[in-house]
């Protein structure tokens, strides 16, 4: 059994998705579309905020992750780290990152 998960409700109480995460979450940030977690094992992930599926792969911080932001243009996402680096992801397409 996973040890930490992520869970979407409905304004109703109603549970909509569930997934297992395989590590622990200490930053999360939602948008329309999405949600993106930090996690103190270095992990940035972006996961379909309905499905709760992986959008993209998993990109590695090398350092745990404090903090998730994402731009008012969602154009990009700030990433607040445990060793006060502030790393910026481009949150595009590939083709137009």
């Amino acid at each position: 059994q996973a040890r930490f998960a992520l869970h979407l409700y409905s304004v109703n109480g109603k549970l909509l998705a569930s997934v297992p995460l395989e590590q622990e979450v200490t930053a999360m940030c939602v948008t329309e579309d999405f949600v993106v977690l930090g996690t103190t094992q270095c992990g940035l992930e972006i996961r379909d905020l309905q499905s709760l599926k992986a959008a993209v792969p998993p990109m590695p911080m090398r350092v745990p992750v404090h903090s998730v932001s994402v731009t008012k243009e969602k154009s990009h996402i700030l990433v607040g780290l445990e060793d006060g680096k502030l790393i910026v992801v481009g949150a595009g397409q590939p083709a137009e990152v």
